[in-house]
């Protein structure tokens, strides 16, 4: 396994977010060998498997004791309410409890063991979407209060597999993680493999390169609109500004504004009619995913109810 990246003391404090499955596991014994001593443990059982759920729970109670910190969200309820589906659902109750962690502690600083497979999927995920190009997770990102930290995500599956194996550590095994419910689960399952069958070769690799090439360019062009102040003093889009641009980086600033203001589940289809919104001879409102508006009003776009 790697060594802690520069960006990590093992004399600070940290949240880890686990679910007893194989990664998160490889995570707790990662940071235990590297004498990771100030570690508070946060586990959110999302009740969607039964028993299995509570099996998760008890088994993380038995490894880590006192230094656990548990709690219990009905996502179907939270999906069916906020008209959301199953998985941004799960991610948002998992937020709202990372939230109350650092409430709890203190401690705002949030470790996940996202690793180099699950980061081609998110781009393969992103890149279908239509909306985030081959953008993908961050090693260190902050969110509202929230720091997330993944000192993983250049580790590939096998290599986390090899560890736990060689070490005969347990974990839990999710049987949600082989179902085809989710647009996750057949992306790992089914497309990535299908890929790897036709090109005859292992195709994350490539599609990881792909991403950081992306994100080349996207720091090239975040830094052009800095320059530029496209936002008002109550921070609404500046149209007039806005319609100097060209339309990709209408695009782009149109994609950073909705994921400032949270708006989830975000596409392709969304993002073009945004721009639309964007001409005085286009109707002055649409409909945003999450319930909210996005308004056009006296060369300004903003968000409302």
């Amino acid at each position: 396994m790697i060594p802690p990246p520069d960006w990590l003391d093992p004399k600070e404090r940290y949240l880890v977010g686990i679910s007893g499955g194989r990664d998160s596991i490889a995570l707790h014994h990662w940071l235990v060998e590297n004498h990771f001593k100030k570690i508070i443990y946060c586990h959110l059982n999302h009740g969607l498997r039964g028993e299995e759920s509570d099996g998760d729970e008890q088994f993380l109670l038995e490894l880590l004791g006192r230094d656990l910190i548990t709690s219990r969200s009905d996502v179907h309820k939270l999906a069916d309410r906020e008209h959301l589906s199953l998985e941004t659902a799960a991610r948002k109750a998992r937020h709202r409890f990372f939230e109350e962690c650092a409430t709890r502690t203190g401690v705002t600083r949030i470790l996940l063991a996202h690793h180099a497979d699950d980061q081609a999927e998110t781009i393969l995920f992103n890149l279908l979407r239509g909306t985030a190009g081959l953008k993908g997770m961050k090693p260190r990102q902050r969110i509202g209060s929230l720091t997330f930290l993944r000192p993983f995500l250049d580790v590939r599956r096998n290599v986390i597999d090899r560890y736990l194996a060689s070490r005969k550590f347990p974990f839990r095994d999710d049987s949600s993680n082989r179902e085809p419910f989710a647009t996750r689960n057949r992306l790992r399952n089914e497309a990535i493999p299908l890929l790897t069958e036709i090109m005859k070769r292992d195709v994350t690799p490539n599609i990881l390169r792909a991403s950081k090439h992306h994100q080349e360019l996207e720091r090239s062009a975040d830094s052009y609109l800095s320059e530029i102040e496209i936002l008002d003093p109550q921070g609404r889009i500046h149209l007039p500004t806005f319609r100097n641009l060209p339309r990709a980086l209408q695009k782009r600033s149109i994609h950073q504004f909705l994921r400032s203001h949270k708006i989830p589940e975000l596409s392709s289809a969304h993002i073009d009619e945004a721009l639309e919104i964007a001409h005085p001879d286009s109707p002055p409102s649409m409909n945003l995913p999450g319930g909210q508006r996005l308004r056009r009003k006296e060369s300004r776009l903003f968000i409302s109810l």
